[in-house]
Parts: structure tokens; C-alpha cells; sequence
């Protein structure tokens, strides 16, 4: 059986890919496990300058698979997707999301925690947890706030809505768009010119703008911890995966 993800090393770079094409690339505990321990051996190699991100086949990364959040007794819990986020964005190599087809919800919030992001033009991008009763982690709101700013944010929360790679880049959310066919090629190109710069540059860099990104949202949000777990006990977010899955409208009962 092949490995959910890979780690490729290049000379001074290296490829994170996910590899679940054929479930459009979405997360499940044993993605998120091999991401985490990926992680962590790009955390210890100094002769990693940049790390990209990307899916094999046609997508990204579709989010959280809801054939396991349906499964799981009390509901979608995000601890672990939030803790390997997290590292990623710690991480001290410079990171390139390469989005191709599908980055929705978890899977736009994996390309959102990293530095940089290249879409193909056939990407599509959003946050469709409305449509299923779930609630975006306080975390990840703030994150689509720094990317792209409140009034963005709300659209793309509030509608859950796909939007287009052109649409996204309008928005400021990806550095560049280009042919689907080009992406690999002009991702890898974009590594390998980051890599070539200084290492302690780069570190001292992106260790700045996050502490600066960081003080920016620092704000307490118990209360939304709070209320985002309501939200997943709740009737509605169990009702939300079962009628996706069954492919049916759901029956919104707000509680």
C-alpha cells in the first residue's frame, strides 16, 4: 500500500505530497500523522531552505474526509489538524502551497498556513463548513483574516462558496496563477530560488513576520474555543456529514 504522504528531498529543498488522490487528498488521522512526522524531520535538517505542499492528481486537498468526522461519537474534534497546522506554520523553512483543483475548507486552511501559494487556474478555493454544520476553528478564522482580511473572510464564511483561481487571487489569497500545466514547474522553480538565498536570512525573515502576524491577532477567544465545541456536539453537526454522505439536502434543526 503507498504512503498518504511523501517527503522528497531536492539539494536544498524538498516535496510534502499528499497522497490520496483518488479521495481528492483529504484528511484523515492517518494524513495527519504522516504530515506530523514529515514535519518533523524538515524541522531538524538546517539543509532545508523551502518546503512546497501539494496533492497528487487532480486536487490539493479537499479537507477533512466526512466519512471519518460521521464516525467519530462526539463529533469533528480539531485538536490534531490544528497542532500540525501549527507546525507547519512554525515551521523555519520557507512554504509553497501548490493548489491545484480542490483546497476546501481543511484543505484551503493547509495551503492558508503556508508562506507563500501558486494556484493552477483550475483551482477552487472555500470554507463550505456552513453547509454541513460545522464551525471554522478560531485559529483558521484568523488565519483567513491575515491572508486576505475581514471583508473576504465573511464572504467566503458566510457564503460557503467555491471561488476561482482568479477570484482567490483578487482577493490577495495566492502570490500567482498559472496554467495547470505549469504549476509544478514554476513552484519547484520558486523553491529552488529560496533555497538558493542565505539560510540564516530566511529563518531570521519569516520568524519576523510571524511574530509580527502573531502580536497583530493575539487576542483571548476562550469563549469561541467554547462556543466552536457547542457547535460540534451539536445536532446539526452530525446531521451535516450524514446528509453530504447520503447526498441529500440536510434538515437544519439549529441545535
Amino acid at each position: 500500500m503507498p504512503e498518504v504522504v511523501t517527503l522528497k528531498r531536492y539539494q536544498n529543498w524538498a516535496a510534502l505530497s499528499l497522497n490520496r488522490p483518488d479521495k481528492r487528498n483529504a484528511l484523515n488521522v492517518e494524513v495527519l500523522a504522516g504530515m506530523d512526522k514529515a514535519l518533523r524531520e524538515v524541522e531538524h535538517d538546517k539543509e532545508i531552505r523551502a518546503l512546497v505542499v501539494r496533492g497528487e492528481g487532480r486536487h490539493f486537498c479537499a479537507g477533512i474526509d466526512l466519512a471519518e468526522v460521521e464516525q467519530a461519537e462526539a463529533g469533528h474534534n480539531p485538536a490534531s489538524l490544528e497542532n500540525v497546522f501549527h507546525r507547519l506554520e512554525q515551521l523555519p523553512a520557507i512554504t509553497i502551497a501548490a493548489v491545484q483543483g480542490a483546497a476546501i475548507a481543511g484543505g484551503l486552511e493547509l495551503a492558508l498556513h503556508c508562506d507563500l501559494r501558486i494556484a493552477a487556474d483550475d483551482a477552487k478555493c472555500g470554507m463550505t463548513l456552513g453547509k454541513v454544520g460545522l464551525m471554522v476553528p478560531y485559529d483558521f478564522t484568523r488565519k483567513l483574516i491575515e491572508v486576505i482580511g475581514a471583508a473576504n473572510t465573511s464572504l467566503i464564511l458566510y457564503t460557503a462558496d467555491l471561488f476561482d483561481a482568479s477570484r482567490v487571487y483578487e482577493m490577495g489569497m495566492m502570490s500567482q496563477v498559472v496554467p495547470a500545466a505549469e504549476l509544478d514547474k514554476t513552484v519547484n522553480a520558486l523553491a529552488e530560488k529560496i533555497a538558493g538565498n542565505a539560510p540564516l536570512s530566511l529563518r531570521a525573515m519569516k520568524q519576523t513576520v510571524r511574530r509580527c502576524m502573531s502580536e497583530t491577532f493575539d487576542a483571548w477567544h476562550q469563549d469561541m474555543l467554547d462556543l466552536a465545541t457547542a457547535v460540534r456536539r451539536s445536532k446539526d453537526a452530525k446531521e451535516g456529514p450524514r446528509a453530504f454522505l447520503e447526498k441529500r439536502k440536510p434538515n437544519w434543526r439549529g441545535e
